[in-house]
């Protein structure tokens, strides 16, 4: 066995940087191996192909995700809407500005291009997210107003990061939150009064 002169870690944040300038199509092997300062037969000692590169990216990002940002939701500590407003900043500075994050939407714009594996797992990331925001909507909600919510956020916040990242302006995200924070205002406001 050969020994390793990178960590998985560092080879994924090297990819993720390719992936992201050239796209999930347009990487080759061997530029994910040069983008490691590797050979392509060394590059091979780490993953067999892009798809197990990709699926390991994914699944990283997915933990993350589950543990560092969606928990933050379910935080008693911090009030109602402060929980939102923390999830909102660091969900900003995951997908638009972070690598991991950026490529998970970059990714689902070329579903044509991509396995059925890796299109299930981004389904499975966008869902997490989903679920997350409606259990948290619905602790001062009705479920289906709750899960329309929920949807909707989102599709909010991909569209507003995708236009943050073309026009560089927060203008997008900062109303997607806000407009956010006025439905969970209201229903905190009624659910008090009921």
């Amino acid at each position: 066995m050969r020994p390793q002169k990178l960590s998985k870690e560092q080879i994924q944040l090297h990819c993720m940087q390719t992936f992201k300038t050239h796209g999930y199509a347009g990487t080759s092997m061997d530029l994910l191996a040069k983008s490691c300062g590797l050979s392509k037969a060394a590059f091979y000692y780490y993953y067999p192909n892009k798809e197990a590169l990709v699926l390991d990216i994914l699944q990283v990002s997915q933990q993350y995700l589950n543990h560092k940002l969606f928990s933050i939701l379910c935080d008693t500590h911090l009030e109602y809407c402060v929980r939102f407003e923390h999830l909102h900043q660091q969900s900003v500075s995951f997908f638009s500005v972070g690598v991991q994050g950026c490529l998970v939407g970059m990714l689902s714009l070329e579903v044509p291009h991509l396995s059925e594996q890796i299109h299930l797992k981004i389904q499975s990331i966008f869902q997490d997210w989903e679920l997350a925001l409606l259990h948290y909507f619905q602790q001062v909600m009705p479920i289906a107003q709750a899960e329309a919510l929920a949807k909707i956020s989102v599709a909010d916040y991909e569209g507003a990061i995708l236009m943050t990242r073309l026009k560089q302006d927060d203008f997008y995200l900062t109303h997607v939150a806000e407009r956010i924070l006025k439905q969970l205002s209201m229903a905190v406001m009624e659910a008090a009064e009921a």
